[in-house]
């Protein structure tokens, strides 16, 4: 590790603070958002404060297509949660509308469509090296159903063949051993 690299990495150590028994560094100590950046994400959160829930299926895919409208003619990157916000309700409420527990088959598919668009940017942040890949990795697991598994499927065999009586068995493998009386 490079002397510069120790030196900042020690810093952010220093400014850690205790609570609750831990030790949690401090947000400001270890973002490297300058305060342009940090006034860009404000404005990016709060641009749909005012947003009332959508009253129907229609203001609802009028309402995501503007987001993605707003989103690429002012260089935002979409988000879940500011797409939540742009329809004027939580992210707990867009999940589950997406998930089918909240809302019509019409809100599931749109907010499902907009979900697959959100990790399409994603796949096309981390592909061109805008994004690093953990943090797509990452995105994937938790927002967009991926995950680490290999599926194993067990099917129950009989090596033996189909379930047979003890006399069948007997006759099928008295060619392979020697029975006599004696045991």
């Amino acid at each position: 590790m490079s002397e510069e690299i120790q030196e900042v990495a020690e810093q952010v150590v220093k400014r850690k603070y205790r609570r609750n028994g831990g030790t949690n560094p401090s947000l400001e100590a270890i973002t490297t958002a300058s305060s342009s950046d940090i006034s860009r994400a404000i404005a990016n959160a709060t641009r749909y404060i005012k947003a009332e829930p959508c009253k129907s299926d229609d203001e609802m895919a009028e309402r995501i297509n503007q987001y993605f409208a707003d989103c690429q003619e002012n260089g935002a990157i979409p988000k879940w949660e500011t797409l939540a916000l742009c329809l004027g309700i939580t992210r707990m409420q867009a999940w589950n509308i997406a998930t089918g527990k909240q809302g019509n088959a019409v809100r599931q598919r749109m907010m499902q469509r907009a979900k697959d668009i959100l990790s399409a940017i994603d796949a096309e942040l981390v592909a061109t090296g805008k994004i690093p890949q953990v943090v797509y990795i990452f995105r994937a697991k938790n927002f967009y159903d991926m995950k680490d598994q290999q599926d194993v499927v067990v099917t129950p065999n009989n090596p033996l063949g189909d379930a047979a009586t003890t006399e069948q068995l007997t006759e099928k493998y008295s060619t392979l051993i020697e029975i006599d009386g004696d045991g």
